[in-house]
């Protein structure tokens, strides 16, 4: 044997020998026992869930095969909902509710109360998780219904919490908060179970959210005294993160940093290198602003332990915050570097492993095509007696059954374009849909509830005449808004449907603007707001006039809503080339957040008060925002809190010389 055959021998025989000590050591606490039943397949279906889901999505398939031949149906049904929680956490929704409904078809039939509870909660998850709150807390309610009439209070414990994340995600925090208080009321009644430290965390969340930061560390200090079981320590990781987060927020910094990397110490305790990565991020967030490059030190090792366990989500998420960092101090080479990176692995996992996935499909689909024909060839060739004849038989039923896959693989190939179009296009029609119904469910059930108990006070005739007319003109108010809102939303629905019109003309805008001002007039009289206007004379606007009328009016009313008590108000107009002008709404009111102006275009079930507790919804912005783009414009905003917002948009125009 020559050296370089020796040295190449040892390398070989070092890599296996490191890679079983790695299998050995990272994964230790994978089950060791053989797999003989649906039981065993789950718990180990469980612990790759996290860890390694390729690894978890192929022993739940042979789980199920395992089931289905033993007649188990609870196990399958079990096993779907694993299967479920798989295509969940990677946002395959439509996978996993497909998953759940079968589930709970065969729960039903079994008449197992417990697990139908537990895949309705599951159901009420993916809805949350698309947005659908209503459909969310359905499922919810329906879940506890069950356990409430079994008596099973650990479903009754698991519904109250997943109702207090729900109201969690859409901002109803003392509705959030009581149904936590039912879920601690039931848990002392009942052992501890990750369902007790889920219920800490959520705690955590919400007093965190609202300020209350000593309760939310008082109860993730409580769970955390209680997690000390190997069977919980995902969970203790996670308050862990959570209680640093909270000494984040309420601006102990070191403390906050002391916690997150007792967690960090924890994950790699416990190899638990998923946890590890998402740790990382946390900690690296508390940097960004005063320590850059220690932040960049730990987004570089979260990124690496993505890379070296193709996490390919958590990899992306890494880039992401690493470009940002990059772009926040001023070194727009890296930041781009690391953009392209993203945008990179990005369409390699969302795109071409599914036309990989496709093109397996179809190849396996033709492959099989192919052997059952050829069966049936050999079966027919044994039938002939002249050994020539089959010969000749063979090769022509070959050439024929070539023609035939090739006229059927470009035909199903160019089947499954249509149908991947027709898909996409329904997909998109449901989503405008989903978002539509969700914001009619928020938004206008509120204004509309408010006005129905404001007529039965006055129905029973209880009132003296003072507050009868003080519920008068407060039912005028909600009707108000109610219309302001379902003109907004017709409008936002038509244009999603048949798009933005266009009626381009040449105008003074100085006309529409003083118009529009006297619809607003009586408002900002009653706030006491100062409006002013500064727009030079022979300014012409070549846009769609109502657009204007549209943004302008949006734009204003808003200043006015968000302005407190005898502000001000500015609208000015600018040219800023020969062919662009830009327009400018001030001012010096409550200001935005940066978190909320990141957000501020995007369709949300949700709005805010004004400073007189006015009604609002984000959907006049995003109207805004189309009307401008339609006209070949631009639409900005810069605040500060507590020190006013500019609105700054742009349309096509030009100013008239005037002689």
């Amino acid at each position: 044997m020559t050296r370089h055959k020796q040295k190449t021998l040892i390398f070989v025989l070092l890599g296996f020998l490191l890679n079983h000590l790695f299998i050995s050591g990272a994964f230790a606490q994978r089950p060791s026992h053989a797999l003989n039943n649906s039981k065993d397949y789950i718990q180990i279906v469980k612990y790759y869930r996290y860890l390694n889901p390729d690894s978890a999505l192929y022993f739940v398939k042979q789980g199920l095969k395992v089931a289905e031949a033993q007649g188990d149906l609870l196990g399958k049904a079990a096993l779907l909902n694993q299967y479920g929680m798989i295509d969940d956490n990677a946002t395959r929704y439509k996978d996993s509710r497909e998953k759940y409904l079968e589930a709970e078809t065969i729960y039903r039939d079994a008449g197992d109360d417990i697990g139908l509870a537990a895949t309705l909660v599951r159901l009420g998850v993916v809805e949350k998780r698309k947005g659908n709150y209503d459909k969310a807390l359905a499922y919810f309610m329906d879940a506890l219904n069950i356990s409430e009439k079994n008596g099973h209070k650990l479903g009754m414990l698991e519904g109250r919490v997943v109702f207090a994340e729900a109201y969690y995600a859409l901002g109803e925090y003392e509705n959030a908060l009581s149904n936590l208080r039912m879920a601690e009321e039931i848990d002392r009644q009942i052992p501890l179970s990750n369902l007790s430290l889920n219920m800490y965390i959520n705690y955590g969340n919400v007093y965190t959210k609202i300020g209350e930061y000593d309760k939310a560390i008082a109860y993730l200090n409580k769970g955390l005294s209680k997690s000390n079981r190997p069977d919980f320590n995902g969970l203790r990781i996670s308050l862990l993160v959570q209680l640093g987060t909270a000494y984040y927020k309420s601006g102990k910094r070191n403390q906050a940093i002391s916690i997150y990397k007792e967690a960090l110490a924890f994950t790699r305790e416990i190899k638990n290198v998923l946890r590890e990565q998402s740790t990382l991020i946390e900690l690296s967030q508390v940097y960004v602003k005063n320590q850059p490059d220690s932040a960049l030190f730990y987004l570089s090792q979260a990124l690496k332990i993505a890379e070296k366990h193709k996490m390919y989500r958590q990899q992306i998420a890494a880039l992401d915050n690493i470009g940002d960092l990059y772009k926040a101090k001023g070194n727009l080479a890296k930041a781009l570097y690391y953009r392209e990176q993203r945008n990179s692995l990005a369409e390699q996992v969302f795109y071409t492993d599914m036309m990989k996935q496709v093109s397996s499909l179809e190849n396996a689909y033709e492959l099989e095509k192919s052997k059952a024909q050829l069966s049936e060839l050999t079966a027919q060739t044994k039938e002939q007696k002249m050994i020539k004849n089959i010969y000749l038989y063979v090769a022509i039923a070959i050439f024929l059954v070539l023609i035939v896959t090739l006229g059927n693989y470009f035909r199903s190939r160019h089947l499954n374009k249509l149908l991947t179009k027709a898909n996409k296009e329904l997909e998109e029609s449901n989503e405008i849909k989903d978002k539509f119904f969700s914001i009619i469910a928020h938004d206008i059930r509120s204004p509309l509830v408010s006005t129905i108990s404001i007529l039965k006070l006055i129905s029973d005739k209880e009132l003296d005449q003072d507050m009868q007319e003080k519920m008068v003109g407060k039912l005028v108010a909600h009707c108000d808004s109610s219309l302001e809102i379902l003109d907004k939303l017709l409008k936002w629905g038509q244009m999603q449907i048949k798009g933005v019109r266009l009626n381009i003309s040449e105008f003074n805008p100085v006309v529409n603007v003083y118009r529009n001002l006297g619809l607003l007039q009586e408002s900002a009289a009653e706030k006491g707001i100062t409006l002013d206007v500064d727009i030079q004379e022979g300014v012409v606007l070549k846009a769609d006039a109502d657009h204007f009328d549209f943004v302008v009016r949006n734009l204003l009313a808003n200043a006015i809503k968000f302005t407190e008590r005898g502000g001000q108000v500015a609208l000015k107009a600018k040219a800023i080339d020969k062919h662009t002008i830009k327009f400018e709404v001030m001012d010096n009111g409550v200001g935005i957040s940066q978190s909320r102006i990141e957000k501020l275009f995007e369709l949300s079930a949700t709005g805010t008060k004004g400073t007189s507790a006015e009604e609002g919804t984000s959907l006049g912005l995003i109207i805004c925002r189309e009307f401008v783009l339609a006209n070949a414009g631009k639409l900005e905003v810069q605040s500060q809190i507590g020190k006013g917002t500019t609105f700054s948009f742009t349309m096509k125009g030009f100013f008239k010389n005037i002689t």
